[in-house]
């Protein structure tokens, strides 16, 4: 198999493999809280490696992520692809900082993704609009948790792919 091809499949299977945790390995009372798996893994491998990973991806697994999670259909691809053209686009800033720093701008990043699922024009989903109180505590500590997942899932990433990348 040709090396490029290889690659594409540990990443495209590291990928695959946060978005069935982020999907099925949670309790029903953590959903509101529980870190973002899949673009924490999108983000890593979009800063790792830029030019393997990209938009077409984000697209990709967002709209996975919008069947599986009963959505509204490409909400969260055109989201994931914002995240990544913003990552994208502050590259060589973002990947010099600091962890503590990344984590930082994390949070704000996955605290705008939240708040954007507040903006529910027909009122389908109970509790999941800015009028309800406790939504935007539940957006901060989605983002808190989420930004506190980047440093282990940046070493767990970083570690799988200096094992399974060969570039």
């Amino acid at each position: 198999m040709n090396k490029s091809l290889k690659n594409q499949f540990w990443i495209y299977l590291s990928l695959s493999i946060a978005t069935v945790i982020d999907t099925f390995f949670f309790s029903e009372y953590l959903l509101l809280w529980k870190p973002l798996l899949t673009l924490l893994a999108l983000i890593y491998w979009n800063m790792a490696l830029p030019d393997k990973v990209g938009i077409k991806e984000a697209l990709l697994f967002g709209l996975i992520m919008d069947l599986l999670s009963g959505s509204v259909f490409g909400l969260h691809g055109l989201l994931f692809v914002l995240i990544t053209y913003i990552c994208q686009r502050f590259f060589y800033q973002f990947r010099v900082s600091p962890l503590l720093q990344q984590s930082a701008i994390l949070f704000v990043l996955f605290f705008l993704f939240k708040m954007s699922f507040s903006f529910d024009f027909y009122d389908v989903a109970e509790g999941m609009n800015v009028s309800d109180g406790f939504f935007v505590i539940n957006a901060l500590i989605f983002s808190m948790t989420s930004s506190l997942c980047w440093t282990p899932s940046y070493y767990l990433l970083r570690e799988f792919r200096r094992r399974k990348i060969k570039l």
